[in-house]
């Protein structure tokens, strides 16, 4: 190989430098994440079947009939993701540890406030009965406060 093809010692240096960053970067703070366990379970309704589950801080989640609820919970945050079906939230704001739900690609955070979400087939919506909650999709970012209520397509 010529002189004029063969890769540079500066070439070699910034390869080394881009992979060994990033790695370095995962290893200091993955022991924190490892540390900080996190509950993760699926609840799930059926026909003529209604749930309330009691969250931490005194937030409420009641489930309807046929619906599917995953939740990962750490103590960090409290996250949670409606597969589908509907369930009405009741939550209670707790500044060190924010109140997460998703559905497909839309995202709400929820201070103290309650709301209602509904997902069926493709189509979700969230009614806001009390309070305000944040809402994120698609690029766009709204606060949806009490008596407000959006049908989404996902």
């Amino acid at each position: 190989m010529s002189a004029a093809m063969a890769p540079s010692r500066s070439l070699y240096a910034a390869l080394t430098l881009l992979i060994a960053i990033p790695l370095s970067v995962f290893l200091f703070f993955s022991p924190k994440q490892s540390q900080s366990a996190a509950t993760v379970d699926t609840i799930s309704t059926v026909a003529g079947e209604v749930r309330s589950l009691a969250m931490a801080g005194g937030s409420e989640i009641q489930l309807s009939e046929n619906t599917q609820l995953s939740r990962r919970i750490s103590d960090e945050q409290q996250r949670l993701r409606l597969v589908g079906g509907e369930a009405t939230f009741v939550v209670m704001e707790d500044p060190l540890r924010p109140f997460w739900v998703q559905a497909g690609d839309f995202r709400l955070r929820a201070g103290t406030s309650a709301f209602r979400m509904t997902l069926l087939e493709k189509q979700l919506t969230v009614q806001v009965l009390e309070g305000s909650v944040r809402a994120q999709w698609a690029g766009d970012a709204q606060t949806l406060t009490a008596g407000e209520r959006i049908q989404i397509n996902l």
